[in-house]
């Protein structure tokens, strides 16, 4: 979210839990505001949304290769300094369970899916669409879908770990190493698209967050699931 009411820039911070998902709060008009869709759910704003911007995960390297003159903030207290960065086995320790804290706050839960099942959900509006990390793993690491009319890539990011998306114009694809080569000569590396002359594409990106079934389904209770050959 853009922290910005009618112009002005407001403070935010947690102020609580709905749908096992973190609310904020803004602390100059008191409103409460979903995390993800940017709206106003309770308070003076009511009926009012923020603008929405994705929020993607990165490496340092990808971050300074967008931008050289980037600041950096690097932390010494790493999680997982001394093991095995290797996507599958990194997610599959961050599995996990929903702690009862998060819980008590979940009327009911969508059940097509586990509750920790981790994949990118895009959206727009409305409608929305979830793509689980092993069913994209499943399908060489990339699939090509159709969303609101407009061809999606969405693959596993080699540098980053992580399922990430862009608009494109294509129809077919294949991986040469880490790079992700599209039928128009477009290619993805490093999670830059480019287009086949190597200039950054300026091709969009749906919405999108990496992120649990559970917290992305109970935010759209109507969002389809991909699935293999859709």
């Amino acid at each position: 979210m853009t922290p910005s009411i009618d112009g002005v820039t407001h403070t935010f911070a947690e102020h609580g839990l709905y749908n096992g998902l973190f609310l904020m709060r803004d602390e100059e008009t008191g409103t409460f505001w979903d995390h993800l869709t940017g709206e106003a759910v309770y308070g003076p704003q009511v009926g009012t949304a923020l603008e929405l911007a994705n929020l993607l995960h990165s490496r340092a390297g990808q971050v300074l290769e967008n931008d050289p003159d980037a600041l950096i903030a690097l932390s010494d207290r790493a999680m997982r300094a001394d093991e095995d960065m290797e996507p599958r086995s990194l997610l599959a320790r961050v599995g996990g369970r929903l702690s009862s804290m998060f819980l008590r706050t979940v009327k009911e839960e969508d059940d097509r899916l586990p509750t920790m099942d981790i994949g990118l959900g895009i959206w727009d509006g409305e409608e929305a669409r979830y793509y689980s990390y092993e069913r994209v793993v499943a399908e060489d690491r990339a699939v090509l879908d159709t969303f609101q009319g407009k061809r999606t890539l969405v693959f596993l990011d080699p540098s980053s770990f992580v399922l990430s998306a862009f608009l494109v114009d294509a129809d077919g694809l294949r991986w040469d190493g880490d790079v992700l080569r599209l039928s128009n000569d477009q290619y993805v590396e490093g999670s830059v698209l480019y287009d086949p002359d190597g200039t950054r594409a300026s091709g969009a990106r749906p919405l999108q967050i990496f992120t649990r079934w559970y917290g992305f389904s109970l935010t759209f209770p109507d969002t389809e699931i991909y699935a293999e050959g859709r």
